[in-house]
């Protein structure tokens, strides 16, 4: 049998299917004897029970492959694992992990041709096929630089001094961060190296294969700066191109891409365009409300929408008026109006909101004063509840005021029914990707059904001003370039209490953007997006240069599209629903890779 791969959120079970089922029958028709099946996806070794461990690695992999698109199946059977082209390992790798057979195994899937990719190589029985000697394990490392001099496929996308240098961790505020596996090599080219000049990844060309070994742990490198606990590795805290997190994912799909001919992978831009730039704003002030059209106006005026994100603050209390009032919420009506996109900022944008109890469930408008009770329940529930009244719709987007992040936010959103958080900065979690956000920010939590969309520009505490405005959009612009690169997304924040500068700086951004292949919209249309992408399940067939594409289901979004290697071996590219209709899609080539895109 053989485990296909499936990204359902919150849900890690994994279907068997028959190998008769790759077939690619029609529904109840037996499919054609000569149809010839190309296996796309990666194999996730589980090595979690090999181990005795906990599941974070595995799931790291996991998680980060349906963040990239990338296909994949897991299994912990190494034979299993073999049968595909490349492998990626979630675990430690030592002695002990694995039998001698088993072991046996990996060393002949590489050397006749496979591509091994690990991390934590601690047993020396493997160190001959990764080319590496001893490691040195400790907490005290902080910088990685990379090499993509060297000229190996990993590298290929790290092209700029941010992705060539990463720090791990700030070594002015710890003494000790997370761990790292630094070696030295013996036959194995060096690709990336710590402060104290120790590998740290590296590939080895054994037989026709290689083996790629990285002494870092997923769950440290991507999922602990997604929660919020990176060790305060950003270089800054918004505003700047900060990929931090993003190499190492960018690493693992360019070795995928490197090994698959062809490959195939859904973009992560609406469209299948070379970048998303998302537009929100914060009304947070008395005088936000009314200069929301104007910023709606503007964007109208180009075809685009937005989210605003609206703070329904209906006390008075030391920081401000009960602003949330009659007047001012006909401005937002407004705005709705116009087709643009409502979403929740909180009841009492307070900055100590990530310290708030939990409360109560039962919580409601008629009974909630953040003045003498404020919670995370009341400030997601009771703004949700007021919204939706009042604007005639399900609210499902949120952030929070100032950014502030509770331990239990996601777990209260995703129990009111929303789907949507922007609420972390993207340099500060060190990504450019939206994500599945954790239940709770620890690495034991279960992943939730609410998207995690980061913020990378932010206009407020004086970051933008009349003075600087002009240098400012075109560091935002080199910033949404350097994202485009990487087939990252960036969010715009501006808030509405001034219009002016602020209006004329947003106003910039777009009219350089608008005309180029940039999506460009509301937050929730890309939420919206990024579900329907994860929902899209596929297989595919190879027969004399055709590729052929075939959906699970009977449809497909036009916003979904699928990513293929530009191959000499093709000679064209089908897409078919289960019932084998050919949708006709527009083939754009670009990069070495070309993008299908559904015509209407």
């Amino acid at each position: 049998m053989e485990t296909i791969r499936h990204s359902i959120a919150g849900f890690y079970t994994i279907l068997l299917f028959t190998a008769l089922s790759f077939l690619f029958a029609s529904e109840g028709e037996p499919a054609a004897k000569d149809e010839a099946f190309y296996r796309v996806e990666a194999a996730i070794l589980d090595l979690t029970s090999h181990n005795k461990a906990p599941y974070v690695e595995t799931f790291a992999l996991k998680h980060t492959f349906d963040i990239l698109g990338l296909p994949y199946m897991v299994t912990s059977d190494v034979k299993e694992a073999t049968g595909y082209k490349v492998i990626y390992t979630g675990g430690i790798l030592s002695n002990p992990t694995l039998s001698p057979q088993e072991a046996d195994l990996l060393y002949s899937f590489v050397e006749s041709g496979g591509v091994l990719v690990s991390t934590t190589v601690l047993g020396n029985r493997y160190y001959s096929l990764f080319g590496i000697g001893e490691t040195d394990s400790n907490k005290g490392r902080f910088w990685v630089s990379f090499y993509p001099e060297a000229g190996d496929t990993a590298l290929k996308y790290l092209d700029r001094e941010e992705e060539k240098k990463v720090r791990l961790g700030n070594e002015n505020l710890y003494d000790e961060i997370i761990w790292s596996h630094g070696f030295k090599t013996k036959g194995a080219k060096t690709l990336a190296k710590m402060e104290d000049d120790s590998a740290v990844l590296s590939v080895n060309y054994y037989g026709q294969g290689a083996a790629y070994a990285l002494g870092l742990s997923y769950a440290d490198v991507i999922l602990t700066p997604q929660v919020g606990k990176d060790y305060e590795a950003q270089r800054e805290f918004i505003n700047v191109f900060e990929p931090g997190a993003d190499v190492f994912m960018l690493i693992l799909k360019a070795i995928y891409e490197g090994v698959l001919d062809p490959y195939v992978y859904l973009s992560a831009i609406p469209y299948g365009r070379e970048t998303a730039f998302i537009i929100t704003h914060d009304v947070d002030a008395q005088d936000s409300f009314k200069n929301s059209v104007e910023y709606a106006k503007m964007e109208k005026k180009y075809g685009l929408k937005s989210t605003f994100f609206v703070t329904t603050k209906y006390f008075v209390d030391e920081t401000d008026i009960d602003y949330y009032e009659p007047t001012r919420i006909g401005y937002i009506k407004q705005v709705k109006e116009m087709g643009f996109n409502i979403g929740s900022h909180t009841v009492a944008h307070s900055k100590t909101f990530s310290k708030f109890p939990v409360g109560s469930a039962d919580v409601a408008r008629k009974n909630y004063d953040p003045r003498v009770g404020p919670s995370v329940f009341g400030e997601v529930k009771v703004s949700k509840e007021i919204l939706d009244k009042d604007f005639r719709q399900n609210t499902v987007s949120f952030r929070a005021g100032d950014l502030e992040y509770p331990d239990a936010l996601i777990e209260v959103l995703e129990k009111n029914g929303y789907r949507y958080s922007s609420t972390f900065s993207g340099n500060d979690i060190l990504t450019n990707f939206a994500y599945r956000a954790l239940r709770r920010r620890n690495l034991n939590a279960p992943e939730s059904t609410v998207l995690e969309i980061p913020v990378i520009f932010d206009d407020s505490q004086g970051l933008l001003t009349e003075d600087n405005w002009k240098e400012v959009v075109a560091k935002w612009l080199d910033i949404i370039w350097a994202n485009r690169d990487n087939e990252a997304i960036s969010a715009l924040l501006i808030h509405p209490s001034i219009t002016s500068y602020r209006l004329e700086a947003e106003e910039e951004v777009i009219k350089s953007l608008v005309g180029k292949d940039v999506w460009i919209g509301d937050l929730t249309f890309y939420g919206d997006f990024w579900n329907e992408r994860s929902s899209t399940k596929y297989k595919t067939t190879l027969k004399d240069g055709l590729l052929t594409i075939r959906l699970e289901g009977n449809d497909i979004s036009p916003t979904v599209s699928f990513v293929v290697k530009d191959s000499p071996k093709l000679k064209g590219i089908k897409v078919l629903n289960k019932r084998g209709r050919e949708f006709k899609y527009q083939e754009i080539r670009r990069n070495g890779k070309v993008f299908l895109r559904k015509e209407k």
